[in-house]
């Protein structure tokens, strides 16, 4: 019994500090237009909160919407100081519809969150 107590308090000492609500990011995401081709996409920005962190990779949606980035989201190995962006794009339609953002994985150097819309 007391090996369940341990082990319990051990795993949410693990998982707490990956909550979204103490993540040393804040995200937001926005309806945009590609300019020159009118093109509709969400636009969304990731701003460190730290003095150091890296962002190694992104899942838009649990994979199932496009990152505009090189990889994909993923080897995006990209250190951000405090107050820096790192911003990418997902392809939508004219209603905004199409991949609106519900759920972001962020795998960083501090650790994995997860940004819920």
């Amino acid at each position: 019994m007391m090996f369940k107590t341990l082990l319990t308090t051990l795993l949410l000492a693990v998982t707490l500090p990956s909550l979204a609500g103490n993540a040393p990011l804040s995200v937001n995401a926005q309806q945009a237009y590609l300019p020159r081709v009118n093109f509709p996409v969400w636009q969304l920005t990731l701003t460190s909160l730290d003095n150091d962190i890296t962002i190694q990779s992104l899942t838009l949606n649990r994979g199932n919407c496009l990152i505009s980035m090189s990889g994909r989201g993923q080897n995006v190995n990209k250190r951000l100081g405090y107050g820096q962006t790192l911003s990418f794009t997902t392809p939508s339609n004219s209603t905004f519809t199409q991949c609106r953002p519900l759920e972001l994985s962020v795998q960083t150097s501090k650790g994995a969150f997860t940004f819920n819309w």
